[in-house]
């Protein structure tokens, strides 16, 4: 196990603790006090009765507020927590454990039958994960399960799921199949996103007649700009009818962070790609959760040399070092693979001033319009 640390054990959910304790053999560590439960599993192992020894006479454990976890389906809402998210505020946990001791990699019974499912992964700072199914109840993923195969978040994976136990809030999952459709096994040589060379998008996409003064290309980052009213959302939504048109489309998502309630409706009914997020009733940290999740699926792609293509309703919605981290995630890669983000930025500077590709449309039009002339493409020699 590698080396833990204090502050790490401390933002822990519980249930996380008591699947440590258990690893490490910890004797009566469910009886234990959050603190006096990190004590042990930091001393390797001490006993319940010891402890309790060694705290006897101190006052009740104060209440920590726990890290929220909503929703993160494709149409669901971001949850759990993730490192990448700064500044994210505290929330209460629901009632009910986390599960406790979840049979990682544990072969079912030969009359026990279990449900195969498939979804993408959502990895929490304390190694622990949930699978995040399509239209379905959320699955967790042990920390054994994703140090064996090495996962990464957005890795698409599948597996048989046995329902949740007494005291458990989810179902969890059995053991892992398949990984990005392919083997479980951890991989012997496998890239890493933030090592490959970005280079300058030379692969044109298609997209609709209007932005033929702002052409993007496989790696573009392009964005969308304009007031409220302009026809941002409606172009998006043009641009992903005419990508799936292809015959060979890259890998598509929908990012909706802040959008109308009957906008989440539209987007569903009128495309076929995977949409993330919802209206703006989610919270801040849920909005974040949803978008940097669908960034690392298309992440993985890319490192498997693929084409992914991440379409985001709005930037407008979240805080301005998520917007940046996702936004500029955006890349061709030397070593094959694209990410190209497509984004409404509503008036940010900021967004315009890193794109590879401005859209800029004109206020007051009854039609998305774009302004030619403030509009435009970095490199677009390599574009033509």
């Amino acid at each position: 196990m590698s080396v833990l640390q204090r502050k790490e054990l401390e933002d822990s959910p519980l249930a996380d603790l008591h699947a440590i304790a258990s690893e490490l053999g910890i004797e009566g560590y469910r009886a234990l006090r959050r603190e006096d439960l990190v004590t042990a599993i930091l001393g390797g192992g001490e006993s319940a009765d010891e402890s309790a020894e060694s705290t006897e006479g101190e006052t009740a454990e104060r209440e920590r507020p726990r890290r929220g976890r909503g929703r993160g389906r494709g149409r669901g809402r971001g949850r759990g927590s993730r490192d990448e998210i700064e500044d994210k505020p505290e929330a209460e946990e629901p009632e009910g454990e986390v599960n406790d001791e979840p049979e990682a990699e544990s072969e079912p019974a030969e009359d026990e039958q279990h449900e195969t499912l498939a979804g993408v992964l959502d990895v929490l700072p304390n190694g622990s994960g949930f699978l995040r199914v399509t239209d379905g109840a959320d699955v967790y993923v042990s920390p054994a399960q994703i140090r064996r195969c090495e996962l990464r978040p957005g890795d698409e994976i599948a597996g048989p799921v046995r329902p949740a136990r007494r005291n458990e809030r989810y179902p969890s999952l059995v053991r892992v199949e398949s990984v990005n459709g392919g083997p479980a096994e951890a991989p012997v040589d496998r890239a890493e996103f933030g090592n490959l060379t970005p280079v300058h998008p030379h692969e044109r996409l298609a997209a609709p007649a209007s932005l033929a003064s702002a052409p993007f290309g496989k790696g573009s980052r392009v964005a969308i700009a304009g007031p409220s009213g302009a026809g941002a959302t409606r172009l998006l939504r043009e641009i992903v009818t005419t990508l799936t048109a292809q015959p060979s489309s890259p890998e598509l998502v929908v990012v909706l962070a802040g959008v109308r309630p009957e906008e989440v409706t539209d987007w569903h009914r009128e495309t076929d790609a995977p949409v993330f997020g919802g209206s703006f009733d989610c919270s801040p940290d849920e909005q974040a959760q949803a978008a940097q999740l669908a960034v690392e699926r298309a992440k993985r792609v890319v490192e498997r040399g693929g084409d992914a293509v991440v379409v985001i309703d709005t930037l407008e919605a979240l805080s301005p070092g998520v917007a940046r981290r996702i936004f500029g995630a955006g890349r061709r890669v030397e070593e094959g693979g694209s990410l190209t983000v497509i984004a409404a930025v509503g008036e940010s500077a900021d967004q315009l001033r890193v794109a590879s590709t401005r859209v800029v449309l004109t206020p007051g039009a009854s039609e998305p319009t774009v302004d030619a002339e403030r509009s435009g493409a970095q490199r677009a020699d390599l574009l033509a």
